[in-house]
């Protein structure tokens, strides 16, 4: 009898926890590591002129904005959508270096060195949170959004 009860509280615990925070979703995971990589394939390209490439250009985007409505469609998933907002806010990141990249032609490698790495950071720190779903990774995200807002 004492078991069960103690079975019976830990079940409750465990369910009053994984209730208060979004779970792994392995749709969002795989999209975000496909989005990443074909980020990070154009910025790779920018360096070619922008009309060789709008097509992509305008489904990265497209993609970006399906990735922000659906984590606005799910439950306990601010710190998702914070990310996803900024990744599609036209002044940051990636949405501003495909703004920029079309306003020049063509960007140099310079440039190309130092925005790429800044555009991976955002990704992996997403990947890293839906994988991990842990305050460190949600931290980290946190930490991230408000240095961007800056």
């Amino acid at each position: 009898m004492k078991t069960r009860k103690i079975s019976l509280i830990l079940g409750v615990v465990a369910l009053i926890l994984s209730s208060c925070a979004s779970l792994y979703d392995h749709y969002t995971y795989t999209e975000t590591i496909a989005t990443k990589i074909q980020a990070v394939s154009l910025v790779e390209q920018s360096n070619e002129s922008y009309s060789l490439h709008a097509s992509e250009v305008t489904a990265l985007k497209n993609q970006l904005q399906k990735m922000l409505a659906y984590e606005e469609g799910k439950a306990k998933n601010d710190i998702t959508v914070r990310m996803w907002r900024v990744l599609n806010n036209d002044e940051k990141l990636i949405k501003s270096y495909l703004t920029l990249w079309e306003e020049k032609g063509t960007l140099s490698p310079v440039f190309i060195g130092e925005a790429k790495p800044q555009i991976e950071e955002a990704f992996d720190i997403l990947i890293a949170y839906e994988e991990k779903k842990d305050k460190k990774t949600e931290a980290t995200i946190i930490d991230f959004i408000d240095t961007i807002k800056k």
